[in-house]
This record gives C-alpha cells, structure tokens and sequence, in this order.
C-alpha cells in the first residue's frame, strides 16, 4: 500500500496556509496523493457516491490526469470495456462564470460517464 498522509479537516486558509490549494471557505480535508495510480472515494450523507481517480502516464511517476465519476444518477451506457458505467449531469464554469458545457442539453447516449481533468501545464491558444 502506498504511503498516504490524510490531515484533519481544517479550513480553508489554514489548508492554504500548508501549501493546498484553496477553495471556498468551507471545512477542507487536504490529502498528499502518492505517485501511481490512486483512487479517493467519497459518500455523502445520503449515500451519493463519486469517485476521484488519479492517474499515471507512467509507471510510478506522479498523476498526469484525475478520472471523476458519480455512481449514483441512475442512468448507464455502455463503456470501453464493454461493460456499463454510470452516466451523470455536468457543468463547466469558465470565464465570468459563463457556462462553457451543460451535459443537460444532451440526448442520454451522450451525457458523461466520466470526467477528466488534465494535470499538465495549461494549452495555449494563439
């Protein structure tokens, strides 16, 4: 098992103030994912499922990429694998908080099943 270090929920400025990025000023449960591939579960009070999947390019080497897929909206499709994962509503805020996707307006074949977030450097548009 790889060698995780979990902190004690703290706010947010005091998760800042270690080095964590910051996010609304709510309760704040920073955690050091080790290199590898690793998976971060979490349930809500009402059994809402998601799941975090931290990704690596290579063998060993630190994530390039997170996978996150809620379990829990009821609705499915056929994966890669050929099995079924779990579809789900998704937005994405960009500038001035403008809406830049909105899975809502899809037909059901095509809502995500998973998202993924790059954790390269930004692209540049010229």
């Amino acid at each position: 098992m790889a060698d995780i270090t979990t902190l004690p929920v703290m706010t947010a400025a005091d998760a800042e103030s270690i080095g964590f990025a910051r996010f609304n000023d709510v309760p704040t449960l920073p955690v050091d994912i080790p290199d590898g591939n690793f998976t971060i579960t979490a349930k809500t009070s009402d059994g809402r499922r998601v799941t975090f999947f931290f990704g690596e390019h290579k063998r060993g080497a630190p994530p390039s990429f997170v996978d996150i897929q809620y379990h829990d909206h009821g609705a499915n499709i056929a994966n890669a694998n050929g099995g079924i994962s779990p579809t789900f509503e998704m937005l994405t805020i960009g500038l001035g908080g403008r809406q830049v996707f909105d899975s809502r307006k899809l037909d059901a074949d095509d809502k995500p099943s998973i998202a993924v977030i790059l954790l390269g450097e930004p692209s540049r548009q010229e």
